[in-house]
Order: structure tokens, then C-alpha cells, then sequence
């Protein structure tokens, strides 16, 4: 999981978020957003997160969070992930910073976000 610094700067690669059904946020992960942990034991799994990794550790509380994911067309992202389960926080919008997003809710307190560019 470590990454290079790029040049003499610290370079982000990955990101804790706790959870109180680590089993249940996988199968999530698995049906609606088609990801699969690239290592798991009880109590810990790494999630890809291009360019790092998520881990979720499985804890007595949920963490509130939002994952975001770029897209190159939200509409269609956004169809996809709620035929497959997800339910709707907030629909496809433009937003006044530049971007279309949809928050959709997660496992726990997560909330995943797709955005795009404007």
C-alpha cells in the first residue's frame, strides 16, 4: 500500500472508514458497485480504490463517510447502481462547483458519490 512521495510531497493512498457489518458491506460492495476486496480476514477488508485502497474494518459503530467515483456520465452510472439495489440520497443534479452528482446509500453510514465534470 505505500506509494512513492512525489517529489518531496506525501502522496495519499488509502483510507480508513469503520463499519459494524463488515460481511454485509462486501456482498453491497459485490452486487451494486461490482467490487471485490483485494484482501480480507475477519474484521478487516482492502477495498480497491484506484489510485489506493479503501479498508473497511469491522467495528461496534458505523463512521459517517462519503466515497466519491468520477464517471463520465453520471445519468447512466447512476441507473446502473440503483438497478442493482442502491437507494437514492439524492438523484443525478448539476452542482453550482462544476459538476453532475448522485449520492446513493451504502453499507452502514456510507454514502457513494458519482461524479462528473461539467
Amino acid at each position: 500500500m505505500a506509494k512513492k512521495r512525489a517529489r518531496g510531497r506525501l502522496v495519499g493512498n488509502h483510507v480508513h472508514l469503520w463499519v459494524k457489518d463488515l460481511r454485509g458491506a462486501l456482498r453491497w460492495l459485490a452486487k451494486v458497485w461490482g467490487v471485490r476486496p483485494l484482501f480480507a480476514i475477519p474484521h478487516l477488508a482492502v477495498v480497491p480504490y484506484a489510485p489506493g485502497v479503501v479498508l473497511l474494518l469491522e467495528k461496534g459503530s458505523d463512521v459517517r463517510g462519503t466515497i466519491g467515483y468520477a464517471s463520465r456520465d453520471c445519468d447512466r452510472d447512476f441507473k446502473r447502481v440503483v438497478a442493482r439495489g442502491a437507494k437514492v440520497v439524492e438523484p443525478p443534479e448539476d452542482r453550482p462547483w462544476g459538476v453532475r452528482a448522485a449520492y446513493l446509500k451504502g453499507p452502514g453510514k456510507l454514502v457513494f458519490e458519482i461524479e462528473q465534470e461539467l
